[in-house]
């Protein structure tokens, strides 16, 4: 019986995250939305959350703390009739970009896309639709994900989580978003 090395994979993601750059990354996530989105209601000054299967349903959690918890105007694609009906329409590559052109997506608005493989193409296309709005942006990848936009973004910051296990990357995507979230609480 091989030993499950689950528990030291996410305690060795986080390390990782906690002793490099990307601890910066965090710091300025959590400063933009401290100084420009919170108490900011209304058109503009919103946070976007997108995932796909585990990763919506963290985005769902992440939103949801972000508006009762922090003040932070932040809006997730929860709706299943909504959604299936902008899949059937414009295709699962396109459904995300669709839904956010219906909800006047825009420069002052901020982006976050959580993506396990990193090679989610509903994902990457609303990553490059917030770009093209000179949107900020912020995403986090795991396995073959690559950085998005390496040469060519407006603003976009960028975490990969060095595993190729979706629970070790769910959690520990679900862990930093938490944490931003933990130091935005004003309830």
């Amino acid at each position: 019986m091989v030993e499950n090395d689950y528990y030291k994979d996410i305690i060795s993601a986080l390390q990782k995250i906690e002793s490099s750059d990307d601890r910066d990354t965090i710091r300025k996530v959590t400063k933009i939305w401290r100084h420009e989105y919170q108490k900011h209601i209304g058109i503009g000054r919103r946070v976007f959350i997108i995932g796909n299967g585990g990763s919506c349903a963290i985005a769902e959690h992440i939103s949801t703390d972000l508006n009762k918890r922090c003040k932070v105007k932040a809006l997730t694609l929860s709706n299943n009739s909504l959604l299936t009906a902008l899949t059937n329409d414009y295709g699962q590559n396109n459904m995300f970009v669709e839904w956010m052109k219906m909800n006047h997506f825009g420069q002052t608005d901020f982006l976050v896309a959580i993506s396990s493989s990193g090679l989610s193409k509903n994902i990457l296309f609303a990553l490059e639709h917030a770009s093209d709005s000179l949107a900020l942006t912020f995403s986090i990848f795991g396995m073959k994900g690559l950085e998005p936009f390496p040469l060519h973004s407006h603003d976009h910051s960028y975490i990969h989580i060095d595993s190729f296990n979706y629970g070790v990357i769910e959690l520990t995507s679900e862990i930093i978003l938490h944490g931003i979230v933990e130091d935005l609480v004003i309830e």
